[in-house]
């Protein structure tokens, strides 16, 4: 595949993907530091003072770290993502790069939804990945 523009937009699934996996995990972490009730009330567990509960201030601390280095990068790919859809000056095929290959919605329910043939779906996508970018595409004026 040539089009650097593609690669770019198919990663985006997966930053989403990545950046929702640390903050569940950083909510969690939280919600099981917070939530205990004899840590938050110091009533006495039996053996002195709770030894987690430093660790789990730390681990807190570093998933929130985490989670805002790649909230950070997730935000900076979707905006190079939204200009170059934006680039795409016919809506139709706006459309067809939104749900092929930053959603990615299968290929059978793109042609229905677009109502597009199996032939007219192909040319799409070979157009696309084998110009340079999304600006050199040559989009045509009908389907």
């Amino acid at each position: 595949m040539r089009n650097q523009d593609v690669k770019l937009m198919e990663n985006i699934f997966d930053i989403l993907n990545e950046t929702v996996s640390v903050e569940r995990r950083s909510e969690w972490t939280h919600e099981r530091l917070f939530s205990i009730t004899r840590r938050l009330t110091g009533m006495p567990i039996g053996g002195g003072n709770s030894p987690g509960m430093d660790g789990l201030m730390a681990e807190v601390e570093e998933l929130s770290e985490i989670y805002g280095e790649k909230l950070k990068k997730c935000l900076s790919e979707l905006r190079k993502a939204e200009r170059i859809l934006n680039g795409i000056e016919n809506q139709r095929f706006r459309t067809f790069v939104q749900m092929f290959y930053i959603d990615r919605i299968p290929k059978a329910e793109i042609m229905r939804d677009m109502n597009m043939s199996e032939y007219v779906f192909g040319k799409c996508r070979e157009r696309i990945e084998q110009a340079e970018s999304m600006k050199k595409v040559d989009w045509p004026e009908k389907e």
